[in-house]
């Protein structure tokens, strides 16, 4: 019986999996759940918070600290009639200048946390193309078991005729046994699907966090006029503004220039202010550091200045002027690249839009031969390799055309990834 619109039919009941304790997962479902469960946003989620940590700390770099120090000496040879001394201060130091170490570093740690929460996106980003790459492979999977289990039927189906003819003197045993061959090389591939399908749901569940034997996956819809709603060369200047991996180059250019401040810094003096509280002076006995007489206080100014180290600090700043120098080519290279990936996938989109018709006729055609074929064996006008062929024709067309819808799919979901 004819069959032309087997392409509707097998997308409205395809990946119905007979467990009754399978939980339904749409395809957004699925993302959400890599988004709750997946252990590598964890990872980076804690990232962002130690980034956090870290501006902190650069901003405390900039307040003063308080130091406590204490010393207590003996002599070889006695000092003013004593061989010992002792001494205890407390001193708050507050930083004056720097040389703008403090204000890179403070930028630095900014940057970084934008950095650590735009390789947070990325790392989301990825992970919604590899679960929903994850469920199209489960889809795919089931799909081509499903095409295996309808031409296992009418495998039988032949078989079991070519039983009755063989009794009847109307076929050869070696039909018989090539109808029979037929049918279980179709079950041994059943068998190697269905494995295929546990392990692709074990994948799956690994990127949502539950587990994989538990999961029903449920049919969705593809639109195949995509490229009829986007505008391709305004996305294309869109990478330079959306683009998380090119956001991400930029950022570690902003990070390599404030590094060259760093080392310029080492160039300059460091003024410290102090105040000190103490013993300030070297007593003679334990028990006279108790005494208020002795106590006094002090503030002052320490200046220190790096003047000579053989240009090793200069050659540190070259070192990173180069480094921000090569960083800067490489987020070019990250753009001209994210911009032929964006090609490549659109030139894809378009060219499966026209291949799906295609393919979907291809389909067609195939039911109606295989239906012929089938008149004509009965006629005896073909052998039974020749209807074997038409089936196994009919069986490629129809994996052909819903793989490559599914293929459709996860070439948009990358499209619209790149501008994210």
């Amino acid at each position: 019986m004819k069959n032309r619109n087997f392409g509707i039919a097998i997308l409205a009941f395809l990946f119905s999996i007979s467990s009754s304790f399978a939980q339904k997962v749409t395809i957004q479902g699925s993302t959400e759940m890599a988004f709750k469960n997946n252990k590598s946003i964890k990872v980076q989620m804690i990232e962002v918070e130690r980034s956090k940590i870290k501006v902190d700390k650069a901003w405390k770099n900039a307040f003063f600290n308080v130091s406590y120090s204490a010393s207590a000496n003996r002599y070889f040879k006695e000092i003013a009639s004593t061989n010992q001394s002792y001494s205890h201060s407390v001193t708050l130091a507050q930083p004056l200048y720097t040389g703008g170490s403090i204000q890179s570093g403070i930028k630095i740690g900014k940057s970084s946390l934008d950095l650590a929460e735009l390789n947070l996106e990325k790392t989301k980003k990825d992970i919604i193309l590899s679960t929903v790459q994850a469920y199209i492979n489960v889809y795919d999977a089931q799909n081509t078991l499903d095409v295996y289990t309808v031409s296992k039927k009418a495998l039988d189906k032949n078989y079991e005729i070519q039983k009755e003819k063989y009794k009847l003197r109307l076929v050869t045993r070696p039909e018989l046994l090539e109808s029979e061959r037929s049918v279980k090389d179709m079950e041994a591939n059943i068998i190697s699907q269905k494995a295929t399908v546990e392990i692709n749901k074990e994948t799956l569940g690994n990127l949502m966090g539950m587990n994989g034997s538990d999961i029903e996956i449920v049919p969705f819809g593809v639109n195949e006029k995509f490229t009829n709603l986007v505008n391709f060369k305004e996305d294309l200047e869109k990478l330079k503004v959306s683009n998380t991996e090119y956001q991400i180059a930029l950022k570690s250019k902003e990070i390599a220039k404030e590094n060259i401040n760093i080392e310029k810094a080492d160039l300059k003096p460091v003024i410290t202010g102090t105040v000190t509280y103490g013993t300030l002076s070297s007593q003679s006995k334990l028990s006279e550091l108790s005494k208020t007489e002795n106590y006094n206080g002090a503030i002052g100014v320490n200046f220190s200045w790096n003047l000579f180290d053989w240009g090793s600090r200069k050659l540190d700043v070259k070192d990173a002027e180069k480094n921000h120098e090569s960083i800067g080519i490489q987020a070019e290279q990250v753009l001209d690249n994210l911009k032929v990936n964006l090609k490549n996938i659109y030139y894809k989109i378009q060219s499966l839009e026209k291949s799906l018709e295609a393919l979907k006729t291809a389909v067609e055609v195939s039911e109606e031969t295989y239906e012929l074929e089938t008149e004509r064996y009965n006629n005896r006008l073909i052998t039974l390799n020749d209807l074997l062929k038409a089936e196994s024709n009919l069986r490629q067309a129809r994996t052909n055309y819903l793989s490559s819808r599914l293929n459709y799919y996860y070439l948009v979901s990358q499209y619209g990834s790149l501008l994210d």
